[in-house]
């Protein structure tokens, strides 16, 4: 009965993980650790009473595993009191003592149904012993058997009230796991489930449903200046103003953070999510009070509905905050049913980020080369590898297409660091052929840079191939990650110190700043070929400073000889365009071809 009872409390003490493991509420460890040590004073005191004679008669009656089961009681409540020892200690974390602390409950669970056996068994000893007596003895012997036998009723009684209060607690815990402590709301454990539900449903009815991502907007802001505290209480209140703006036959669930997802009941009318997500953005969109300041909060929705943007739960979430994002991007507090043309990028997206994993194993990667030009001569000076991917269904896939999906899903770094082995690899061929001075530029993204061994990596291949660092160019976009990121910053100064030349890509169409260029090593600027013809203002403005910086000019895009005689009046060091030669693979490429400009008359 003892043991039942403090085994309800050590489970009734850790079955609300609110107060138990919540950063804002304390552990009870002190009424966790008297509870333990209680379960334990029992099957201490029950191995103390067994001497020769119990043993012999426990053996009679088959019940020596007590001892076995009070052994391991003892055992696991050990365990759990070393581990409140070491959490108080700072030796082990939260979680850990959780963990100790559910198996120790589980272990004394499972103690007590084995030591029903025993307890049955002996009961029948005692019943059978008192019929004997009763059959053997007088009345008296009689009476003590009754006296005996409601003894023995009341424990099972209390076994019973115990075992009721064990399943009302595991009751309460199933709860606890399908619901947002802090909100009420059905957690996402259970989104899953609503959405089967919603969909079954409306398989039977014929009709459509929704669900509808819904995400707060400028949550973090709020968050960080006002406090978690304050952040907390106005996620309570946005979830009360979303469940009282759905209908009472609709679903809200905490998505997690400051997201939300509405599933819908089946709709005749589209109308209806049209009139639902209105309802939703004015009921977020009130003032409220927040301490001493009322703030006004909107919110972005994603609608995907059923079937058409999706068969199950999964792609329906997926499209739902695709859209969600949209809506985002188009200005927030406003909301964005799901397209099909969306959906359709999306799943090209997916299917080109499994393809590209296997690109380089599957020799999909070529690479081709532009040459670079010295304007002032017509000299082929080096060359621009350009990256090139022809998937296995023979489809060629550009690189504004399939760099920027490389570098979201990380694999810019495996085929960045292919491209700089192949294109050294081609540099150091040429030189052998006899182009000794021939530059190679390789274009790197801001990924590779924040890549701290990316320095190393490029000094590793020059020093295998013998080959000269000054004839390899890093190429880098302008991009303001390059300035903000210490990591890109450093690179930047590694390769310099190499020996490597750098050149900033595209000037003039991102972020430029004098600042930068002043304080980062670059050596070259590339004008971006939007600016060509070179009589351009923003391109002549970029070759003077150029100049002023003591750094060399390269133009891209140069297609005419009006252009190329322009850029050798205003003194540009060199050029590139499809004037000299389209991109070409190695085996195509001249590097001994010299170009000449037909009209240089034509500039005065």
């Amino acid at each position: 009965m003892r043991h039942f009872k403090y085994t309800s409390e050590l489970n009734a003490l850790i079955s609300a993980p609110a107060e138990l493991f919540s950063e804002s509420h304390p552990v009870k460890l002190g009424d966790i650790r008297n509870t333990i040590i209680n379960i334990r004073q029992q099957p201490i005191r029950c191995l103390s009473m067994i001497g020769n004679s119990e043993r012999l008669l426990m053996n009679f009656i088959g019940t020596e595993s007590v001892i076995e089961i009070c052994q391991r009681d003892i055992e696991s409540a050990n365990d759990s009191l070393l581990a409140l020892d070491q959490y108080e200690n700072g030796d082990i974390s939260r979680d850990v003592l959780q963990q100790q602390i559910v198996k120790s409950l589980n272990d004394f669970r499972a103690n007590s149904t084995d030591f029903e056996l025993p307890v049955e068994k002996t009961v029948k000893f005692v019943a059978n012993f008192i019929l004997t007596i009763i059959i053997l003895s007088s009345v008296v012997v009689l009476l003590f058997a009754v006296f005996i036998s409601r003894v023995v009723s009341a424990g099972l009684t209390s076994r019973e009230e115990a075992m009721d209060a064990l399943a009302q607690s595991e009751k309460r815990n199933k709860a606890l796991a399908h619901t947002d402590t802090l909100t009420g709301l059905p957690n996402r454990n259970l989104l899953e489930h609503t959405i089967d539900k919603a969909i079954n449903m409306s398989e039977r009815s014929n009709l459509p449903f929704a669900v509808m991502f819904i995400d707060l907007d400028r949550f973090k802001d709020i968050n960080d200046s006002l406090g978690h505290a304050l952040g907390d209480k106005l996620l309570v209140t946005m979830a009360q103003r979303i469940s009282k703006a759905i209908r009472a036959t609709d679903v809200v669930v905490r998505f997690g953070g400051d997201e939300f997802v509405a599933v819908t009941d089946c709709f005749k009318s589209i109308e209806t999510i049209d009139l639902i997500a209105h309802r939703v953005l004015d009921a977020i969109g009130k003032p409220v009070e927040l301490g001493n300041d009322i703030l006004k909060i909107t919110a972005s929705i994603g609608i995907a509905c059923y079937p058409q943007n999706g068969v199950n739960a999964s792609l329906l979430l997926k499209h739902a905050d695709i859209a969600m994002y949209q809506a985002k991007h188009a200005g927030k507090n406003q909301y964005q049913a799901t397209d099909k043309l969306s959906a359709i990028k999306q799943n090209r997206k997916l299917k080109l980020v499994n393809q590209l994993h296997h690109a380089i194993a599957n020799n999909e990667l070529t690479l081709v080369y532009q040459p670079i030009i010295r304007l002032v001569d017509g000299v082929t000076v080096g060359s621009e590898a350009l990256l090139r991917w022809t998937n296995m269904e023979n489809e060629v896939i550009g690189p504004d297409e399939f760099i920027p999906i490389a570098e979201h899903s990380g694999q810019i770094i495996d085929i960045g660091n292919w491209v700089l082995q192949q294109a050294c690899e081609q540099c150091k061929a040429w030189h052998e052929a006899g182009a000794t001075h021939h530059a190679m530029a390789i274009n790197v993204s801001s990924h590779q840079l924040k890549d701290q061994h990316f320095a190393q990596r490029l000094e590793d291949i020059l020093a295998s191939l013998s080959l000269p660092a000054e004839c390899i160019h890093i190429e880098v976009t302008e991009n303001i990650a390059i300035m903000e990121e210490q990591a890109c910053v450093t690179s930047l100064y590694r390769l310099s110190e190499l020996g490597v030349q750098l050149l900033l890509d595209d000037f003039g169409t991102g972020y430029s700043c004098l600042s930068y260029l002043k304080n980062l090593p670059f050596d070259v600027l590339k004008i971006d070929k939007s600016f060509m013809p070179a009589n351009n203002t923003i391109a002549s403005t970029i070759i003077a400073m150029g100049h002023e910086l003591d750094m060399e000019v390269v133009a891209e895009g140069i297609e005419t000889d009006m252009c190329y005689a322009m850029l050798q009046k205003l003194n540009c060091q060199y050029g590139q365009g499809y004037l000299f030669q389209k991109p070409v693979p190695a085996s195509e490429f001249d590097i001994y071809k010299h170009y000449k400009c037909s009209v240089p008359e034509a500039v005065e």
